[in-house]
């Protein structure tokens, strides 16, 4: 059943009788609901509009043979049954009013699954931010266990426990240098004070024993500052990749 309606002279929209499948209520809408949902004013039914050729009037029963018409013409027929069903002849737009659906919402630029709401910011399912027009790293993976943590740490303190054994050593050498020169062939003529061939006095063993241990210690210290604060944890055991990456 259409009905446009025309103002001077063109058709500027078209209406058509649409029934609520809840309760059977008809009533006049426009062509501009086509395609949307409504929720129905007599029992809050909400359903979609569809055009025109696929919701018109409902359906009416064919009109008997003409032998069974005329057989039966004496017969009385209720009023009811010969009368057509009432439509709201006022067009009204708010009869129906829209309803807002899921479907709208935005979808995330990244990996095109919609977004929780109008104004989220982060994909739940990727983690883009809409905002900043990035992501950060997902990583899953294995928390390390107490055992690979000791033995990642492990080199780090033999290391510690060396350099401080070759301190407690250099104290003992401090004083068994003297009697390692003494009566040596660095000793030159016996004191006092005792002289050495080209000053390879206890002295001079001391400094070259210290400056030693103190170039072995420099990259020993930065291996245990890097193993101990900067990067002391195993490395990282990934429980699977990330899809998205």
């Amino acid at each position: 059943m259409l009905n446009p309606i025309k103002l001077r002279g063109e058709p500027m929209a078209t209406t058509f009788v649409i029934a609520c499948p809840e309760c059977s209520k008809q009533v006049k809408v426009s062509d501009e609901h086509v395609g949307k949902r409504v929720r129905c004013k007599g029992c809050g039914e909400i359903f979609p509009v569809k055009a025109a050729a696929s919701a018109g009037a409902p359906k009416t029963k064919a009109a008997p043979p003409p032998t069974q018409t005329k057989s039966k013409a004496t017969q009385a027929v209720p009023a009811e049954a010969s009368s057509p069903p009432k439509v709201d002849e006022e067009y009204d737009p708010n009869k129906y009013t829209l309803v807002k659906s899921d479907d709208t919402l935005p979808r995330c630029p990244f990996c095109a699954q919609q977004m929780e709401s109008h104004e989220a910011r982060i994909c739940l399912h990727c983690g883009y931010d809409t905002v900043k027009r990035g992501r950060p790293e997902v990583k899953q993976i294995y928390a390390p266990t107490a055992v690979e943590i000791f033995l990642w740490l492990l080199p780090a303190i033999i290391a510690v426990l060396f350099m401080v054994g070759m301190w407690v050593w250099y104290l003992f050498f401090w004083d068994l240098i003297v009697d390692w020169l003494e009566d040596s062939w660095f000793e030159d003529e016996k004191g006092p004070p005792p002289t050495y061939i080209a000053a390879a006095s206890p002295s001079f063993f001391r400094i070259y024993h210290a400056l030693l241990i103190i170039f072995i210690c420099v990259p020993l210290v930065r291996f245990c500052i890097k193993r101990f604060f900067i990067n002391n944890l195993p490395p990282e055991k990934k429980i699977k990749e990330d899809p998205f990456r």
